[in-house]
């Protein structure tokens, strides 16, 4: 991939905002990939053919732009983004994203919902939308007749923002 090519990824991934650095945008738009290695070690294989080793619990990485620049390398970025240990923002182009982010870890990257929540990757990288129920409960709703005396509302329900229960009254469950 040339500059050029890679430079107008970024741009399209952040859409022209600044949330994003440059390392982060380059971590998600250019083709690498997380091999895991066991436990928070993984090797961070580069679009160039560059193969480098990352500590994610020690935040290291063998690049020398870490190593030189003591900076927060694109391979520890990928690594986080690809674990789902940091989330990807919701403003963010999914269709700039490479579309190899995951594929060979356990863990599955995580995209940051507009209204605050996650959405989740599935395993073949496309992003899925949570499932919600026409009246707008969630698809895995557990509310019943266990909590409409506490008021309070299963774990999905909270997730998606719901305050009170699902009620068998209201037709809701």
């Amino acid at each position: 991939m040339s500059k050029h090519d890679s430079a107008a990824l970024q741009t399209a991934a952040t859409d022209r905002r600044t949330d994003l650095d440059d390392r982060d945008a380059r971590a998600l738009t250019e083709c690498m990939s997380v091999l895991p290695k066991g436990g928070d070690v993984y090797t961070v294989v580069g679009e160039n053919g560059g193969t480098y080793g990352v500590d994610l619990r020690e935040e290291r990485c063998t690049c020398p732009d870490h190593e030189y620049r003591e900076a927060r390398c694109k391979h520890i970025r990928r690594a986080e983004f690809a674990t789902g240990e940091r989330t990807i923002p919701s403003w963010a182009d999914t269709g700039a994203i490479d579309e190899q982010l995951g594929d060979h870890v356990e863990a599955t990257p995580q995209v940051a919902a507009a209204d605050g929540g996650i959405i989740i990757a599935s395993d073949d990288g496309e992003i899925l939308e949570p499932d919600i129920k026409d009246d707008g409960r969630p698809d895995d709703c557990e509310c019943g007749e266990w909590n409409t005396d506490a008021d309070l509302p299963c774990f999905a329900c909270y997730r998606e923002g719901f305050e009170t229960p699902a009620s068998a009254e209201d037709g809701d469950i």
